[in-house]
């Protein structure tokens, strides 16, 4: 992936040790408006902080120092991360962007810039989960080629569905 992708005064860029703590701020304030106030329980930002800690590659939204938003790929694993990895398949994780910046193409463009450095190194497929009730997020993923693919599970007492698609192959 090229390092740096513009997106008018935001860059979109590979992040680093130092973006984590911002990009769990960034995680943590979109999860807290999408569920109207009601902030992810502790064991869920704790996990949110070790993916990012131990991620395969993480992307960020810079406006000029500031973190706005943030996205996560790292090598899928059958029975759902539990089991062996998953040869050419990306797991996508952690799509989001803080609030003040919803509706200006930020998560478009973090997972656009996301699918790209996945297919630069080799993923042939990527996969995804999301809730249920995150319209905006499906909206989002179906927009981006992704798929439901029929299986849904409950984690963390909420309903979420799987999506999947195929990355063009490179010439």
């Amino acid at each position: 992936m090229r390092e740096r992708f513009t997106v008018g005064d935001v860059v979109i860029r590979h992040g680093r040790p130092a973006d984590v703590e911002p990009a769990v701020g960034v995680w943590l304030a979109a999860n807290t408006a999408r569920r109207n106030g009601l902030p992810p329980r502790p064991e869920q930002v704790a996990r949110a902080r070790g993916h990012l800690r131990n991620p395969g590659f993480f992307l960020v939204a810079d406006a000029a120092g500031e973190i706005v938003g943030m996205a996560l790929g790292v090598q899928a694993r059958a029975d759902d991360g539990a089991g062996p990895p998953v040869k050419g398949l990306c797991h996508v994780s952690m799509v989001f962007v803080a609030p003040d910046h919803w509706g200006e193409g930020l998560g478009g463009r973090l997972v656009d810039a996301l699918l790209v450095e996945a297919r630069s190194r080799g993923y042939e497929r990527v996969q995804l989960w999301t809730q249920a009730d995150n319209a905006r997020g499906r909206r989002l993923y179906v927009g981006r080629g992704f798929r439901p693919s029929g299986r849904e599970k409950e984690e963390f007492g909420e309903l979420i569905v799987h999506y999947q698609r195929t990355l063009p192959q490179t010439t």
